[in-house]
């Protein structure tokens, strides 16, 4: 297929997409612009880094020179694009109009901030990117009491890890249950009861409403119970899709950018893929699905037919004292049903049809997943 093709964004979805894309088409000119220093590097190795106490240049896979030459690509870096002209197909950045015939968003996501009140809300930091570890890991030099505010996976893994590395940790999240309110109550409880175990001080039910500068700290705010003087406070309830330039150019936004299985937005020369993209309702987060939907999209702008089908939705939460792993049912019509014995817990979805259409399986239970998922695909 002719015409050059413009990627926005660095991280999995964008390099992901240049990967395959290269597969298929190694003379097409690409250009990826990046905000940042164009480093390649896993989100999932940030909270491994924190346990293991590495530092930031330890977690970089590739620099952009190194990508730039393996793939034959552009890569501009510290380029952060201010406005898509969809009229004169330019992207306006600090360099100059940069001109496009197939433009890729693969903007990601930031941490989702809790709205607050108080005099130590600008204190509050949170970890999305390689610059936010670096950020925290001087942060929490010589520093001890850290609260984090949301019970998300995440948000459960960075408490382990801080903990285990000598921290004082306090978990809030809202809802009564953990991942944001995703797990069925056996599981949710299990979970928590098991970081209470290694140390964390779990609040549920408890959000944060305030946070302020005091003597010595930060003094955090929960809705319910007595304030907390802790020395970090850190977002950890989520992420929120970076799609404000979609949003402003005119293209179709819900939680993300919205794309149909071809990966297509609202504009037929317009694609978004990863955090910033959401199909069917859903936002592409997870990385199974940014490398799945990456490939199908490569293959769609080298003009093969595909078409991706999207895959059920399945997190693992990685703690070594308490595995899970959470395929999350849509939203229809149905009901769990839990089962809880001193090894694990097993929960099923059924919808009002009979069919399995999600699960939660924490401890011994996690050896089930691919036997429960395989149902799941069958049924969908």
């Amino acid at each position: 297929m002719e015409g050059n093709l413009v990627i926005v964004g660095s991280g999995l979805a964008g390099y992901s997409l240049l990967r395959e894309f290269r597969r298929f088409d190694a003379h097409t000119p690409v250009t990826v612009l990046t905000a940042d220093d164009g480093a390649a590097y896993s989100k999932g190795d940030l909270v491994a880094g924190l346990a293991r106490d590495r530092r930031p240049s330890d977690l970089v896979i590739a620099t952009a020179e190194q990508l730039a030459f393996r793939y034959q690509a552009r890569i501009q870096p510290f380029t952060r694009v201010m406005r898509i002209d969809r009229g004169n197909r330019t992207l306006e950045a600090p360099g100059g109009a940069v001109p496009w015939q197939r433009l890729v968003l693969a903007t990601g996501a930031q941490a989702a901030v809790p709205r607050l009140r108080g005099t130590g809300t600008n204190r509050v930091l949170s970890v999305a990117s390689l610059s936010d570890y670096a950020y925290l890991k001087a942060e929490l030099a010589g520093r001890r009491r850290v609260a984090l505010l949301g019970g998300s996976r995440w948000g459960c893994e960075l408490a382990d890890a801080l903990v285990r590395n000598g921290y004082e940790v306090h978990l809030f999240e809202a809802q009564g249950r953990l991942f944001s309110g995703a797990l069925p109550g056996l599981c949710s409880a299990r979970l928590a009861r098991t970081l209470e175990r290694g140390g964390i001080h779990v609040h549920l039910d408890s959000g944060v409403q305030r946070v302020d500068r005091e003597v010595g700290g930060l003094k955090v705010f929960p809705y319910s119970g007595d304030p907390i003087l802790v020395d970090l406070v850190l977002a950890t309830q989520g992420t929120e899709p970076r799609a404000d330039l979609a949003r402003e150019a005119g293209l179709a936004v819900g939680r993300g950018i919205q794309v149909d299985g071809r990966m297509t937005s609202s504009d037929p020369d317009v694609f978004a893929v990863g955090e910033c993209a959401e199909m069917q309702g859903r936002v592409i987060n997870l990385p199974e699905d940014i490398e799945a939907s990456s490939k199908y999209l490569a293959a769609i702008l080298c003009g093969r037919p595909a078409r991706w089908p999207g895959q059920p939705r399945v997190e693992a939460l990685n703690l070594p004292d308490c595995p899970l792993v959470l395929c999350a049912p849509p939203k229809v019509p149905g009901e769990w049903q839990e089962r809880a014995d001193r090894d694990g817990v097993r929960a099923t979805f059924t919808d009002d049809r009979g069919r399995l259409r999600g699960f939660a399986i924490l401890g011994a239970a996690v050896s089930e997943r691919d036997r429960l998922l395989a149902e799941v695909e069958a049924k969908r």
